[in-house]
């Protein structure tokens, strides 16, 4: 199992090579046992680790959270105000 403190390198590394910049990672991390809703892995129950990023724009301050298997570090699925995304890696 890996440490909530590496999921939030695991992030970081996700959004460096999606050149997503002008976001703030938040270092607090949600860790569960839960139902995964969406993906490749709907339907099994897993240990995640749920870390949120903000994007920063002008006026506004809008949240993603990316949820990844705690396990072995997968990135499952994020969700944000107004979709839900899976990761493709």
């Amino acid at each position: 199992m890996i440490e909530p403190e590496k999921a939030v390198e695991i992030v970081k590394e996700y959004l460096d090579r999606n050149k997503i910049t002008d976001v703030t990672v938040l270092e607090r991390v949600q860790t569960a046992t839960e139902i995964i809703p969406h993906g490749a892995m709907k339907g099994k129950e897993l240990t995640v680790h749920t870390v949120c990023y903000e994007d920063n724009y002008l006026y506004v301050t809008s949240a993603v959270f990316i949820t990844i298997n705690a396990e072995d570090g997968t990135l499952l699925y994020g969700i944000n105000s107004t979709r839900f995304f899976e990761f493709d890696e």
